[in-house]
């Protein structure tokens, strides 16, 4: 199996299980990578389409196999023990849906307290049809200062798809327009689940 080499500045895990788990699933998939992993120390990751669960364990798959240390949400229904002490092992950082909460400033502040952070999302924010995306994730690292790295998960090409890095700007829709280039011709798990449009 092709894996792509992480660069230096890039976190990592040296977890040999958690790249052994992500190439397992990778391999099950049939699944490979293509592009390469941003080299820096903090930065976000998106990706789309997002129309299935299925999606979290290709994701989840190809972070692992290379070896990136990364984090991500996750609803706290779905940490319950002993699960949720795996999930928070992999890099889950529970969120109580149920409660009102300012995650862009958390977030933020996330960023602000460590020296080394990359967070993945999910723009659509569901697996069911977004008409329009969740901009939180804009938000999060224009304040925070950081770039933002394009993943695709592309069903036709059976791949996770590293592209481009933008620093968001001070022109949202700008941005947003260069993300939706990127993303419209991917070919996600349900097609009938995935609009494209972003803002």
């Amino acid at each position: 199996m092709d894996i792509p080499k992480l660069k230096n500045l890039t976190p990592k895990t040296n977890s040999i299980i958690k790249k052994a788990i992500g190439r397992f699933l990778l391999w099950c998939y049939r699944w490979r990578v293509e592009g390469e992993v941003l080299n820096a120390k903090k930065f976000m990751v998106i990706l789309a389409p997002h129309t299935s669960y299925w999606d979290f364990l290709t994701n989840m798959g190809t972070m692992l196999a290379l070896g990136v240390h990364n984090r991500w949400f996750v609803a706290d229904a779905f940490c319950w023990w002993p699960l949720g002490n795996f999930m928070r092992w992999l890099g889950g950082i529970p969120i109580d849906r149920s409660c009102p909460q300012d995650l862009v400033s958390f977030t933020i502040s996330k960023y602000a307290d460590h020296d080394e952070l990359i967070l993945a999302l999910y723009p659509e924010g569901t697996t069911r049809k977004a008409e329009k995306w969740k901009t939180g994730f804009w938000h999060i690292a224009r304040g925070a200062g950081v770039p933002i790295q394009f993943l695709a998960v592309d069903y036709k090409k059976r791949a996770s798809v590293f592209g481009p890095v933008i620093q968001p700007s001070d022109d949202i829709e700008t941005d947003m327009k260069k993300i939706q280039t990127f993303f419209k011709d991917v070919t996600p798990r349900d097609t009938e689940k995935f609009a494209g449009e972003y803002f």
